[in-house]
């Protein structure tokens, strides 16, 4: 039986967060940087530098997200934290707040991913209760997430994407707010 562990990143963590964004293309050039930089930051910086932001922010004690590893080996990743941390989503249509929203009360799940030789696993579920929970400690009042949206069979959703499925978040006891775009949705998990 493999031992998953489920943690909040912390200054420690950067080596273990490198080892499993390094060699994975996409992930290697985003850094879970898109949301944490305006479009103008981020159009104005290459992989190395959004891996040496997201590592300052790490190696500062700046709590950027949550890791899973399996048998000591990184295997997943969900970027989370207070929405107003992710100046990307003041512009986004997917993101636009509720009116009568409190922007400081909610946590924003911007990123999902998973290594490939762990899918299928949980490891999705485990990260998001486990940001859930860290964003209840934290005492926010809702979390959220922007998924692709699942529901319907016949609408074809990007596979590519790191924002998650609506039915994963559904099980997790997120529940629809509203589609979003064409493919998208506002998910919501309500902490109080």
């Amino acid at each position: 039986m493999s031992e998953l562990v489920v943690s909040v990143v912390g200054p420690d963590d950067w080596p273990a967060l490198s080892e499993l964004f390094e060699p994975k293309g996409p992930v290697e050039n985003c850094w879970c940087t898109y949301f944490r930089m305006t479009a103008k930051e981020r159009a104005s910086c290459g992989p190395a530098e959004r891996k040496d932001r997201l590592r300052d922010l790490v190696e500062s004690g700046e709590r950027v997200g949550v890791l899973a590893s399996v048998d000591g080996t990184p295997a997943g990743w969900i970027g989370v934290g207070p929405r107003q941390g992710f100046p990307r989503l003041r512009g986004s249509r997917v993101a636009k707040p509720v009116e009568g929203d409190d922007p400081e009360r909610i946590w924003s799940v911007v990123c999902l991913y998973v290594a490939r030789e762990h899918r299928r696993r949980g490891l999705v579920e485990a990260l998001i209760d486990r940001a859930v929970q860290w964003a209840r400690d934290e005492k926010a009042d809702v979390i959220e997430a922007y998924p692709e949206d699942d529901r319907d069979p016949a609408v074809e959703i990007d596979r590519s994407s790191f924002h998650g499925r609506v039915s994963t978040f559904e099980s997790r006891g997120f529940t629809v707010v509203e589609p979003r775009l064409q493919r998208r949705a506002l998910v919501r998990k309500d902490l109080r």
